[in-house]
């Protein structure tokens, strides 16, 4: 999936997020990823871009749901601090087991260095107990903030669990600028279907070159 080869589409892009993650106390209250989702209308020329592709869209405001969760090194991460201050990978993974997820954590590994230097965190959702995503951080050396989430709170709140009612969260990835504005999305139709890490950190550079971030 090209990522960089969206943005030169027009198109018109609605996001519509909660603006917290659902606790488990307050899940009753929200409405259902069924009921309430993120709706996207693109208008080009070319075969219409539809909710499980890439999309790229013109920076504005974040209203992505945020989180205040503890990695499983121990280390809190508030979402709303970091939105606005470094450019954000944020990627949901189904699994600590499954080739294809452990390929992606690979991938992002070798490439830390230059998320690094382009000043960007990565923070990482494992729908998967913390005892398996550690066995996992420890056996591949991963070096980037791994969160668990075995019930799906926060998959669920970002609307990328259970889309195909199979009571899993599909593959996503959400990158946003260092001004906290969403400015690439992919939430997976299939489970290969995951932009490459090249193609992440260029639209991370591309971003910081123009002055968007």
């Amino acid at each position: 999936m090209n990522l960089r080869a969206v943005s030169i589409i027009p198109f018109i892009v609605m996001l519509f997020f909660s603006t917290a993650c659902a606790s488990p106390s307050e899940a009753d209250s929200h409405p259902s990823p069924a009921s309430e989702g993120l709706v996207i209308t693109v208008e080009t020329s070319e075969k219409a871009v539809t909710p499980t592709s890439v999309v790229q869209k013109e920076p504005s405001a974040s209203l992505a749901p945020v989180f205040s969760v503890t990695t499983v090194a121990g280390e809190n991460i508030r979402l709303e601090d970091l939105l606005g201050s470094v450019p954000i990978y944020l990627l949901f993974i189904p699994s600590s087991t499954d080739e294809l997820d452990i390929s992606q954590m690979r991938d992002v590994q070798v490439k830390i260095n230059e998320f690094e230097n382009l000043g960007a965190e990565v923070v990482v959702i494992v729908s998967d107990l913390p005892n398996q995503v550690i066995d996992m951080r420890d056996e591949f050396g991963l070096d980037f903030s791994l969160i668990a989430d075995p019930l799906n709170v926060v998959a669920n709140d970002w609307r990328v669990f259970d889309l195909d009612n199979n009571g899993q969260p599909n593959p996503a990835s959400f990158i946003f600028n260092a001004h906290g504005s969403l400015i690439a999305r992919l939430v997976a139709a299939e489970p290969s279907d995951r932009p490459s890490v090249d193609e992440v950190l260029s639209i991370i550079e591309e971003s910081l070159s123009t002055g968007a971030a």
